[in-house]
């Protein structure tokens, strides 16, 4: 499978980090890795979601299957809770692979998730994700941060000066 390109993206940029994240996983012993599987075990991904394995995220990086990789809305299931780089006794990462590959993916023009949009909405909105919510206290009643003594949350001073920063940060993120 070979992924088509928009007009806009620097082809050799794709080239060099897909070979480059191919060449930092191919140095692995490939039948430890294989055997091993500590990653997909602690990761709590590939408990709840079906065809989501960190172990064979790396295999196919190590296989050259980067395109194949792009494509599949795996890479965007990953939590980052960094189970797979704390158990590796490789030391490879599935979570620097993934996040590599997400940028590649984004920077490839492909989709990603339609909720990154909301998150971005959100944080150019009100400077962060969403509202701090109240929690659930041990006798049933939820409780808010000031409650707790917490201090409340507030967003950036200058909104329009941090809305120019996030979309150049957007912008980058591009390529553009």
């Amino acid at each position: 499978m070979v992924i088509r390109l928009s007009s806009d993206v620097d082809q050799r940029q794709v080239e060099f980090i897909s070979l480059m994240l191919q060449k930092s996983v191919g140095g692995m012993h490939a039948e430890v890795c294989d055997q091993c599987g500590k990653c997909s075990s602690a990761c709590p991904v590939s408990k709840e979601i079906e065809g989501f394995n960190p172990r064979q995220l790396i295999a196919r990086v190590a296989l050259g299957k980067i395109d194949e990789l792009l494509a599949d809305e795996a890479i965007w299931t990953c939590t980052t809770c960094l189970k797979c780089r704390e158990r590796c006794p490789e030391e490879i990462s599935p979570y620097d692979v993934i996040l590599v590959l997400r940028n590649l993916a984004y920077r490839a023009g492909l989709n990603y998730p339609g909720v990154y949009d909301d998150f971005i909405n959100g944080i150019l909105e009100r400077g962060f994700i969403s509202e701090p919510q109240e929690v659930r206290a041990r006798g049933g009643g939820r409780l808010s941060r000031e409650a707790l003594g917490l201090p409340g949350v507030n967003g950036p001073k200058d909104m329009a000066v941090f809305r120019g920063i996030v979309e150049k940060i957007i912008e980058a993120g591009k390529g553009n």
